[in-house]
């Protein structure tokens, strides 16, 4: 099914057939993060406080009250009004509520995926180069997937590994495992300018066949992935430009 990159307005309609990509920029005039940190519980607050630097900080206090901005226009109720739980696994969720999401951030860049009654998992990371990603693949990846980066051109293989690295992250996210998912166990092998993916879980195509994926490009130097339990439904995609309103 082809994503739609149609969102204008966080209007708080949402189809079970649905699934709803938000970004938002986390590059924001450094008075804003205290502002923003009123969207957030005493929970949250705390843990903004443990952190040592701004940068982390500030992401932090931006990404979460971007989240919860989020969820409470489709739920109806202020930011900091909304009350999460953990999964068993530590996956936050909502208490009480059909409303399934996910949220991924990275440096300057957060997203969030929202849907009904389907695990649901994202990923986002910004492109940098200090790091080696075939030593990385060699580590992190199955051979599938190794042998498919050695293969793409070196002047491409930056913006390769992290496509399919957010595809990994993306799916590890929706089951909602964590590391006792092995990432050598399963393949994910992004194509240029193609949205849909294909998940192989490797000796088990049921699992294989339960999600579908996409990849998406949010800016240049910004891939996304995410990973939805159950058949394809349709994703639309918007970004979200202000907090200080109701979006």
């Amino acid at each position: 099914m082809a994503v739609l990159w149609d969102l204008m307005n966080c209007d708080g309609k949402l189809a079970d057939d649905e699934v709803h990509v938000w970004h938002f920029s986390l590059r924001l005039p450094e008075r804003t993060f205290d502002r923003l940190l009123e969207h957030l519980d005493e929970e949250e607050k705390e843990r903004a406080s443990r952190f040592k630097f701004p940068a982390p900080r500030n992401q932090f206090v931006a990404s979460h009250a971007f989240l919860r901005t989020v969820l409470g226009s489709y739920l109806k109720v202020e930011p900091r009004g909304l009350r999460f739980h953990n999964s068993p696994h530590g996956k936050p969720e909502l208490i009480t509520n059909d409303l399934r999401f996910n949220l991924s951030h990275t440096a300057g860049a957060a997203v969030v995926a929202v849907t009904r009654r389907r695990a649901v998992g994202i990923d986002v990371e910004r492109v940098r180069e200090n790091l080696k990603p075939l030593e990385l693949a060699e580590r992190f990846f199955s051979h599938t997937e190794t042998d498919w980066l050695r293969g793409q051109p070196e002047s491409q293989r930056f913006s390769a590994f992290f496509a399919c690295w957010t595809a990994k992250e993306a799916y590890i996210k929706a089951c909602g495992g964590g590391l006792s998912i092995p990432l050598a166990g399963f393949g994910v092998i992004p194509h240029r300018g193609q949205a849909d993916l294909r998940l192989e879980v490797y000796g088990d195509p049921v699992e294989s066949e339960r999600w579908s994926m996409w990849q998406l490009q949010l800016e240049p130097d910004l891939p996304s992935a995410l990973a939805v339990e159950g058949k394809p439904p349709m994703v639309r995609v918007g970004q979200i430009f202000e907090l200080e309103t109701k979006v």
